[in-house]
């Protein structure tokens, strides 16, 4: 039936509505996802300003528990196995990620406005089937479908990374020359982790909240992405040449993914500073601080990209900051493993020739972990 016939037809209608009567859609997504907002503007919104009132749509945020509740329950009843930032429900069918709402919505929806006997939901949702949803559960069954194995290999990579094992190369090598006792080593080497950790975390914390806000603004969240995908594969690019020319000459001062020669001796200033005072907690506390702020120019070229990658996939922010806490946890592990080998013994030159027998495979690995991650921030749902 033609459009101009089918409104012809409803005008004659009662006024009050009952469900059937005009087509109802569901569209998920997150107050602090640029897609969302470009799907609500671009798609949705102008078939329900032209269309009223026989078309409309219930806007539900992922991040409020009880339409988290009711997505959840929807994506079991259509089967939907892989979960996306954005998912719109149609009465039998959804669409899910942005690529496909933006590419197949506007033909879909025109073609329920012209069928309305498509209009009819089969799907009822109540209170008391949707108390019976555990959010909890449901956070892990999403998270399961997150890329565990790619998160695991970034934080740990990063906390690996050349700029970090030079750090503790040093600081090791330090506390040598100091002849301080087990229990003072391991009270600096778990205080400096600590430190380093919560100090990263900070960083990634805010920059997460920073990029959740901007989100809200679609050619800058647009713009944000795509400076993360360019640097991700310049940085793994240059990581590859690093990797070809250690191999060919084995001498680190080629590289060119490193610390600046400058910051590097900020670093070991730093850390010559504070360990050698009497308050060795407050001393490795300063000196974690501080270490992690000038190491942030070398180890953000995986943390950052990873961050844009999590405001991307996860609307809810609760969740992405565990998978962030996570992600620290990661970063630290490689740290608190060396310091608390260091202090049953483990010599910086051991480190050092590790390091230095590894270093292709760990500048190789750098870069896969950002190719992968510039081609799911790129393309990825």
């Amino acid at each position: 039936m033609p459009l101009v016939l089918l409104f012809a037809a409803a005008i004659s209608a009662p006024a009050q509505e009952t469900p059937g009567q005009r087509l109802e859609l569901t569209f998920f997504g997150s107050r602090t996802c640029a897609e969302c907002q470009q799907i609500k503007e671009t798609v949705l919104k102008p078939f329900e300003a032209q269309y009223t009132p026989f078309f409309s749509v219930s806007y539900r945020d992922t991040e409020d528990t009880n339409d988290f509740r009711l997505l959840s329950a929807m994506e079991k009843d259509y089967a939907v196995t892989n979960p996306c930032p954005q998912e719109l429900f149609f009465p039998d069918t959804v669409l899910c990620g942005y690529a496909d709402i933006i590419k197949r919505g506007p033909q879909l929806i025109e073609f329920y406005l012209a069928h309305p006997e498509k209009w009819h939901s089969p799907h009822v949702y109540t209170a008391g089937a949707l108390d019976k949803v555990q959010p909890a559960e449901a956070l892990q069954e999403r998270v399961s479908k997150f890329t565990m194995l790619g998160l695991f290999a970034a934080g740990f990579l990063d906390g690996i990374n050349p700029c970090a094992i030079a750090t503790m190369i040093f600081l090791i090598s330090f506390l040598g020359t100091q002849h301080r006792k087990r229990s003072e080593v391991l009270t600096i080497g778990l205080t400096f982790t600590a430190t380093v950790f919560v100090t990263y975390l900070s960083l990634g914390l805010g920059a997460f909240k920073i990029l959740s806000m901007m989100t809200q603004y679609y050619w800058l969240s647009l713009a944000i992405r795509g400076t993360a995908v360019t640097a991700a594969v310049v940085i793994a690019l240059m990581s590859i040449g690093d990797a070809v020319k250690f191999y060919r000459t084995h001498d680190t001062t080629q590289m060119t993914v490193q610390l600046p020669k400058g910051i590097k001796l900020l670093i070991h200033s730093v850390i010559r500073g504070n360990i050698t005072n009497r308050q060795i907690v407050i001393g490795a506390i300063i000196t974690g601080f501080v270490v992690t702020l000038l190491e942030g120019a070398c180890t953000a070229k995986i943390y950052l990209p990873t961050i844009v990658l999590m405001t991307r996939q996860f609307g809810f922010r609760s969740l992405g900051w565990m998978l962030l806490l996570f992600y620290n946890f990661l970063f630290v592990l490689p740290l608190l493993f060396v310091m608390i080998a260091s202090a049953y013994g483990l010599k910086w030159t051991r480190l050092s020739k590790f390091t230095q027998d590894h270093l292709v495979l760990m500048k190789v690995l750098l870069a896969l972990v950002l190719l992968a991650l510039a081609a799911f921030i790129s393309v990825g749902k």
